[in-house]
């Protein structure tokens, strides 16, 4: 290490262990390793953010980011959490249209921008247009232990075990995932599917969640890195996601764990029901499985 640098993280949510926050984590620890003096919190005095080397901004369109892009000296805008892909754009859009102009200013005081992927770093170029600070995309899978090996097969003596792990919002795309699970079970003889959709858990009972989990489903319209895909993948549990989440994208299945679905944010209602009702399927395994109505794979 050439120099022992000042780093200060201001992240929304510390105190909930939310992703931003983990990630953050991560980050911080990384650093103190590399020989650095690391301070954290969600609101800086200013004297602070002007005396830290480096200001770490996590996510974004939060008053307490606005405030620390505008008194750090040196910022960096790391971008785990917050999404500036056009379909996250519209949702909500008025307000975001309202905040835009402060978000881009502050954007583009930073020093250096991090992607998490090469997508994320296009939607920001095209987000802050000519006036764009350097962006630069980091692997954020090199804080997990990620499977490569083979996976082994999944239970066939029990139901599967289907998991939702994530917050009810329109942009995860639950609406398609209840209706391919509805018609996995009306169609099978013997329907083998348990399926558990969980807003939030922490310690000991997320670790029962995934003890419980044999597949995680994160069916979404937009995300740019998707933390619990790394958590599921971790966990040598199977995972099944879409191009909404970019980061994945990169044609590595891990070991077969990976079904990653490409094309799915532009398809229709019904092509995205069929694309993970036959995910589903293919992790199943079902020798039994007859579908009552195939018109829809016609």
């Amino acid at each position: 290490m050439d120099k022992r640098l000042n780093m200060l993280h201001i992240c929304a949510g510390w105190e909930r262990w939310n992703g931003a926050a983990n990630i953050a984590r991560m980050i911080m620890d990384e650093q103190r390793r590399e020989g650095h003096e690391v301070l954290f919190g969600t609101w800086a005095k200013v004297r602070e953010l002007m005396a830290a080397d480096e200001v770490w901004i996590h996510c974004g369109w939060l008053p307490c980011l606005w405030w620390a892009a505008l008194w750090g000296r040196n910022v960096v805008h790391w971008m785990p959490e917050c999404c500036y892909d056009p379909v996250r754009l519209k949702y909500h859009g008025w307000k975001k249209w309202l905040a835009g102009p402060i978000e881009r200013w502050c954007l583009r005081r930073c020093a250096k921008i991090v992607a998490t992927c090469v997508a994320e770093k296009e939607w920001i170029k095209v987000y802050l247009g000519k006036i764009c600070p350097p962006v630069e995309v980091t692997d954020i899978k090199r804080f997990f232990k990620l499977p490569n090996s083979e996976v082994g097969a999944l239970p066939n003596d029990r139901p599967l075990h289907l998991l939702y792990l994530g917050r009810r919002h329109p942009l995860k795309g639950l609406e398609y995932l209840e209706k391919a699970v509805r018609q996995i079970q009306n169609a099978s003889a013997s329907p083998r599917l348990r399926v558990r959709m969980v807003s939030s858990a922490f310690g000991e009972e997320k670790e029962k969640i995934w003890d419980w989990c044999d597949v995680l489903v994160l069916p979404t319209l937009s995300d740019n890195f998707g933390l619990v895909i790394a958590e599921a993948l971790k966990h040598d549990k199977c995972v099944i996601t879409t191009d909404g989440a970019p980061a994945w994208g990169d044609g590595n299945d891990y070991g077969g764990r990976l079904i990653y679905l490409w094309r799915y944010r532009d398809a229709t209602v019904e092509e995205k029901v069929i694309m993970l009702r036959s995910a589903i399927a293919r992790c199943c395994h079902f020798q039994d499985f007859v579908w009552k109505n195939t018109e829809g794979d016609k």
